[in-house]
C-alpha cells in the first residue's frame, strides 16, 4: 500500500510545482503591455502672400457729397498705385489662428456738369482689412477638412475728394475711418488628387455692431509643388456696408485672387 501512495504523491507534487513556480507560457501571458501613447500633433506655422486684382462696385460718401467707387479691373491697371496682401495661420491639433491682412489704394478722377456748371472730381481712397480668426476643426477625413471659425475683422478707410467748379475756389472733403467687427465663417478643402484640391471660405459679420454688414467668399483650386508648398488661383469678393456721423460706405470688391503658401 506504501509503495502505491508514494508514486502518486510524486506525480501529484510534480504536476503542481509549475503552478507555483510559473510556466513561460502562463508568465508571458499575464504580462499586460500598455499601449502606445497617440502621438500628438505638432505645431505649424504658414505663410501666404498673394496677388488679389479686384474690381469695386459701390459708393463712397462724406456729408452729403456721395461719389461712386466703382473701378473696373480694365481701370485697375492705371488707378492702382499700390498693395498688400499676406496670411499667416499658426496651429496644432484642431486649433489654429489665422491673420489675413490687405493694404490698398486707389485714385479715380471724373468730369461733371450741371447746366451751367462744370468741373471735375477727384478721388483718393485709402483702404485696408485685417481680419483674425480663431479657427477649430471639426471634420477631419483623408479627403476633407472642415473649419469654423469666428474673430474679428478690422477696416480703415481714408477718403479724399477735391471738387472744382468753374464758380470758384475748389472744395476738399477728406475724412478717416476705422472700426471692428465681429464675423463667423468656414473654410473646407477637399482633396481631388495627392496634388490637387478645392479650397472654400466664406464668412458673414458686422451684425450693426460698426458695419451693417461686411462679407467674404473664396473659391479657388489649389495644386500641391510639395507637401509643403502650395499654390492657389481662385475668385474672391469682399463687401461692407457702413454708414456712420457722416461717412458712408458702401461697396464690393471681387475679382481673381492667385497666391503661394509655404508651411514651416
Amino acid at each position: 500500500m506504501k509503495s502505491t501512495l508514494l508514486p502518486v504523491l510524486a506525480l501529484a507534487l510534480a504536476a503542481a510545482l509549475p503552478a507555483f513556480a510559473g510556466s513561460p507560457v502562463t508568465s508571458e501571458k499575464s504580462v499586460v503591455v500598455p499601449p502606445a501613447p497617440p502621438q500628438q500633433d505638432e505645431w505649424y506655422f504658414t505663410v501666404a502672400v498673394y496677388g488679389w486684382l479686384s474690381a469695386v462696385d459701390g459708393t463712397t460718401g462724406v456729408g452729403p457729397t456721395s461719389v461712386s467707387a466703382d473701378t473696373s479691373i480694365s481701370d485697375l491697371i492705371d488707378e492702382f498705385e499700390f498693395s498688400y496682401m499676406s496670411y499667416f495661420e499658426l496651429g496644432k491639433g484642431r486649433w489654429s489662428l489665422g491673420v489675413d491682412a490687405i493694404y490698398g489704394k486707389l485714385s479715380d478722377d471724373a468730369a461733371f456738369a450741371f447746366g451751367e456748371v462744370t468741373g471735375s472730381a477727384d478721388v483718393e481712397q485709402e483702404q485696408a482689412w485685417i481680419t483674425a480668426r480663431l479657427q477649430y476643426t471639426v471634420c477631419k477625413t483623408d479627403r476633407h477638412k472642415l473649419d469654423l471659425f469666428a474673430g474679428v475683422r478690422w477696416t480703415y478707410v481714408d477718403v479724399d475728394i477735391d471738387i472744382n467748379t468753374n464758380l470758384g475756389p475748389g472744395v476738399n472733403l477728406g475724412l478717416t475711418r476705422d472700426w471692428f467687427d465681429p464675423i463667423v465663417g468656414f473654410r473646407s478643402v477637399c482633396d481631388l488628387s495627392d496634388k490637387c484640391f478645392l479650397q472654400l471660405m466664406g464668412d458673414i459679420g458686422g451684425f450693426g455692431v460698426e458695419s451693417d454688414l461686411t462679407w467674404q467668399a473664396l473659391a479657388g483650386f489649389g495644386y500641391r509643388f510639395t507637401p509643403k508648398l502650395n499654390g492657389l488661383l481662385g475668385y474672391r469678393a469682399l463687401g461692407v456696408d457702413y454708414e456712420k456721423d457722416g461717412f458712408k460706405l458702401d461697396t464690393t470688391s471681387y475679382g481673381p485672387v492667385i497666391g503661394l503658401s509655404y508651411t514651416f
